[in-house]
């Protein structure tokens, strides 16, 4: 089957208007493939970087998408990512449609924060645009907070959490590697790391041990992966993204009055199910008090498909 390519990127490019005439971000999804029209096809936005990220080959089509693409913005670099799934090594499936790799941003700009970028990475760049009203609610509602950011990534979120007031935001992820990429945003939004911002190691592990030591925090950012690895940690292997045992754990590090932020990328259960599922792991000690999703980049007439972000009080 042909797919308009011209067509499907102006239709998108045009139900975006409020995002591109916005001088707030200068990032977003310009192409949601799944709903748009080209399943497994995403087109990214950041700063004049276009990103074109594939799961079936469609090679033959990129110099089309790229021609559609400068008609609706001047871009200086546009990029083709291709999944592994294709069969083709990384430095095969990454490459150049326009312009030079040296021409790729370094920070993507959002509500006066700046987010460190690697376009050339495996999988993400470094900032899910799905979240974007996250990173705002978050610059809104942590003046004051010790925040735990888990499964924390690139930092992000927490370091919204930061320009947005708080007293102190904890980083914890598996992976060390990330380290320099936190720095790196911390370093160009004037934000101090410290030697204990960062944590490098097993959330089953940690959080147990900062329930027995008595830590305690006024907020908690919960955005664990679909799926996650088995851990050495856990009597059990996790389900899914194992807000069952996670929210269990949270639960016990917040104060009254804290708040845990959640966010679901489940397809096994509705967004009903899964807060439910968090109040009762918590013995009903959190109740719901805000909702939202993502912005119009991630159109789903189906809310269950969507990223849905919930945040939980401590009662």
């Amino acid at each position: 089957m042909t797919i308009k390519w011209h067509q499907l990127i102006e239709k998108a490019w045009n139900n975006r208007k409020v995002l591109h005439e916005s001088d707030e971000f200068d990032s977003w999804r310009v192409f949601h493939g799944y709903t748009e029209g080209a399943k497994g096809i995403v087109i990214e936005k950041f700063g004049t970087m276009a990103l074109v990220e594939y799961k079936d080959d469609i090679r033959d089509d990129l110099d089309v998408i790229k021609d559609a693409l400068l008609q609706r913005f001047p871009f200086t670099l546009i990029l083709a990512k291709g999944d592994q799934s294709i069969g083709l090594r990384l430095k095969d499936r990454i490459f150049a449609l326009h312009g030079d790799f040296s021409d790729a941003p370094e920070f993507a700009k959002e509500y006066g924060v700046h987010y460190s970028l690697r376009p050339d990475a495996m999988h993400n760049t470094g900032l899910y645009l799905d979240a974007r009203p996250v990173r705002k609610w978050l610059a809104n509602n942590s003046k004051g907070r010790r925040v735990l950011n888990l499964f924390s990534f690139t930092g992000s979120l927490g370091i919204a959490a930061l320009k947005g007031g708080a007293k102190a935001a904890i980083h914890l992820d598996r992976s060390k590697e990330l380290l320099p990429r936190i720095q790196k945003s911390y370093e160009q939004n004037g934000l101090d790391l410290g030697s204990r911002s960062f944590v490098q190691g097993d959330i089953y592990k940690h959080l147990p041990k900062a329930i027995k030591h008595g830590q305690m925090f006024d907020g908690i950012i919960l955005d664990p992966p679909p799926k996650l690895r088995k851990s050495p940690h856990s009597k059990q292997q996790s389900q899914g993204q194992d807000f069952l045992g996670l929210a269990k754990l949270c639960s016990k590090l917040l104060s009254p009055g804290g708040w845990l932020i959640c966010m679901f990328h489940r397809f096994d259960a509705t967004w009903d199910e899964s807060d439910n599922e968090v109040i009762v792991s918590s013995s009903s000690t959190l109740k719901m008090i805000h909702r939202f999703t993502s912005e119009c980049d991630f159109p789903d007439d189906n809310i269950d498909r969507k990223l849905r972000v919930t945040v939980f009080e401590k009662i």
